[in-house]
């Protein structure tokens, strides 16, 4: 009996050991189960995210155009979760915002207006503003609208597209049926979208960073530059371009550029033509206010040989365009200042060939002396060309030697002072005490410099007065102020005129025409002359002033202008006569 009892209670026991066995073995599958299942469903969000993700480095690749990310992320949801409708909103540069909503189920048009509001709602307060209906520009994919189908939204959630840290657009994904969107669904969603946003934003970033220098070169281009696309809008005009076309808006656009251009060149058809033709377009001149441009119009190409747009430039070569034309006045200046003395001589030359003319030995004497006179104004001239010539080359050589100041002013003043008589000028010495009565100089130069101050003196004084003076300048010593002392008046002259070393000043004061001041800066141009030269029938080559300069200057000294238009001009240079 005991032991009847004792094996009751063993076959109890181990019956209630197998249950509790089978149920923690059941409950130990169900839980292994559910791990399975998580772990599926997690492994397969993997693979999704994954997928998608390398569906977008393949279809997208360096790409800044967010509509294909996102338009790749819409057309892969499917896979992921069940939905009525997949639809985004995004802010475009024209100031648009493209609403585009694909259909995978029939559902009706309120179905979707209700979408775009809660989308348009939803990105209004991410970006700060009301987008308003006039704005939207909305298109609609997949199947066909049902207006039978009256189901509403019920699951519903909204995943933002940020690009450097700033909302552009917005993800919706909505259905008919309750409760369908899960954490994780979510989740998943979020990090694919982050992640191509984040590798959207390095990209832009590096290509930013690539852009800002390629700006900062563009904008330091002494040229004008400007490019658009192949839609005709300008991406990127420098500063030297908006000054040459005259624009002043900070964000100038392409018509700014037509516009400032209208009268001169068909701008957007050349660009066209240029597209079209792949070839470069050249307008060697372009007169435009004050400026003569060359423009160059040049197709810009990708990798793949697709037209990204075209870039024009503007070269401004006024300067050149100036100095050609100085060259080709200087070219026939030279040419009718040799012609004229030889065709002189060839004249005289078949003169003296006649007997009558031999015959008569004055006349023959007076022709003789013409041809002396005419080769010595021809040779005159080639002596100036090879000293500028050598000037230029830095060959140019100076031989001084002691030289009696006073006697060499006087003996140059003595040789003009009947050219002068014929414009009714006189001409005048002041040497002053202070003067040094000898210095060491190449005594021919220095008279080539005053024949020179005093030919260009008389050339433009009538009915007046010329003078020329020497005098010392002490180290510091205001040059206004000892031409004052010594009562003598120069038009034009600066206070604060001094140098650094005892010198010598020599000066030719003239009260003729004087000289604006916008036309000194052309005094020692070689290819120019003043254009007070026309009211003087005594012309030159212009060359003069340049060789003095170049003399002055071997001697170790500079050459100064003073000048007042209609009171006279007074051309000076200084030697150094060192401590005293």
């Amino acid at each position: 009996m005991v032991f009847n009892s004792q094996f009751l209670l063993i076959v109890t026991a181990l019956a209630i050991y197998t249950v509790i066995v089978f149920i923690f073995v059941g409950w130990e599958n169900r839980k292994m189960r559910l791990n399975l299942i998580r772990k599926e469903a997690e492994m397969q969000r993997r693979m999704y995210e994954v997928a998608i993700l390398k569906e977008l480095g393949d279809r997208i690749g360096y790409s800044l155009n967010v509509q294909k990310i996102v338009d790749v992320i819409t057309g892969s949801l499917r896979k992921l979760l069940p939905y009525s409708t997949v639809s985004y909103l995004l802010l475009t540069e024209e100031s648009r915002v493209i609403f585009h909503c694909v259909m995978e189920e029939s559902v009706n048009r309120g179905f979707v207006d209700d979408v775009r509001g809660r989308s348009t709602q939803a990105l209004s307060e991410l970006i700060g503003r009301t987008i308003g209906a006039d704005e939207l520009d909305e298109s609609i994919s997949g199947t066909i609208t049902d207006e039978s189908n009256r189901g509403r939204i019920q699951s519903f959630f909204n995943v933002p597209v940020v690009i450097n840290g700033q909302a552009v657009g917005l993800l919706t994904i909505a259905s008919t049926k309750a409760g369908l969107y899960k954490e994780d669904e979510m989740s998943i969603l979020y990090t694919i979208m982050n992640q191509a946003s984040t590798a959207v934003s390095k990209l832009e970033m590096i290509l930013n960073q690539e852009k800002g220098k390629l700006n900062s070169m563009v904008e330091s281009m002494a040229d004008g530059v400007f490019m658009v696309d192949t839609r005709n809008r300008l991406l990127v005009i420098n500063p030297t371009a908006r000054n040459m076309l005259a624009i002043t808006k900070p964000q100038p656009s392409i018509f700014d550029v037509l516009d400032s251009l209208a009268s001169k060149i068909d701008l957007r058809t050349k660009i066209e033509e240029s597209l079209r033709n792949d070839k470069l377009i050249v307008q060697d001149k372009l007169p435009l206010g004050t400026k003569v441009l060359r423009v160059l119009i040049s197709p810009v190409k990708d990798a793949a040989n697709q037209a990204l747009g075209a870039v024009v430039l503007f070269h401004d070569i006024t300067k050149e365009e100036a100095i050609e034309k100085m060259r080709e006045d200087f070219t026939s200046m030279m040419v009718h200042e040799l012609r004229s003395p030889l065709t002189g001589i060839r004249s005289i030359a078949n003169l003296l060939k006649e007997d009558k003319i031999k015959n008569e030995q004055k006349k023959y004497q007076e022709f003789v002396e013409l041809i002396v006179t005419n080769s010595a104004s021809m040779l005159d001239l080639v002596n100036d060309l090879l000293d500028v010539a050598k000037l230029e080359a830095g060959k140019f050589q100076v031989l001084r030697k002691p030289t009696q100041i006073g006697p060499m002013i006087q003996q140059r003043v003595e040789s003009f002072k009947s050219l002068a008589a014929e414009s009714e000028t006189t001409i005048e010495t002041k040497i002053a005490p202070d003067a040094p009565a000898e210095i060491s100089v190449d005594e021919n130069k220095i008279g080539q410099v005053i024949n020179n101050f005093l030919s260009n003196a008389i050339k433009f004084t009538h009915n007046g007065k010329i003078i020329v003076s020497a005098f010392a300048l002490s180290p510091g010593e205001d040059m206004l102020k000892k031409v004052s002392s010594l009562g003598m008046i120069w038009p034009g002259i600066k206070t604060d005129t001094k140098f650094d070393t005892n010198e010598l000043i020599m000066a030719v004061t003239d009260s003729g025409v004087g000289i604006p001041e916008d036309q000194i800066d052309k005094l020692f141009n070689k290819f120019t002359q003043l254009e007070q030269g026309a009211v003087s029938e005594k012309r030159g080559t212009g060359l003069g002033l340049i060789i003095a300069k170049g003399i002055v200057e071997a001697h170790g000294g500079k050459i100064g202008i003073f000048s007042e238009a209609g009171k006279g001009t007074t051309f000076y240079f200084n030697i150094p006569l060192g401590p005293k």
